[in-house]
């Protein structure tokens, strides 16, 4: 007979660890979105008060580019294998 009480703990902790990672990353993932749509929410209200058509196009460009990162952290989020993410 072998006691195995370490081993069955130490299983334990690794999945209460995982556990916790994951939770962790999931927390994180929601953040940088909520951020991300911030940043483009400001950005339009901040382009509506401009009358210039090249400032607006800059400002257009800009949040055109964080959506662009948003939606890339959102497949990167989605994605179980990263090493085969298109």
């Amino acid at each position: 007979m072998t006691d195995i009480t370490e081993r069955k703990q130490a299983e334990e902790q690794v999945k209460t660890s995982l556990k916790e990672k994951e939770v962790l990353l999931s927390e994180i993932h929601h953040r940088v979105k909520n951020n991300m749509q911030v940043i483009i929410s400001l950005l339009k209200l901040q382009s509506d008060k401009i009358k210039d058509k090249q400032y607006i196009d800059i400002f257009q460009d800009s949040q055109d580019r964080i959506k662009t990162m948003s939606l890339i952290h959102e497949q990167l989020y989605q994605t179980k294998d990263l090493e085969k993410m298109n």
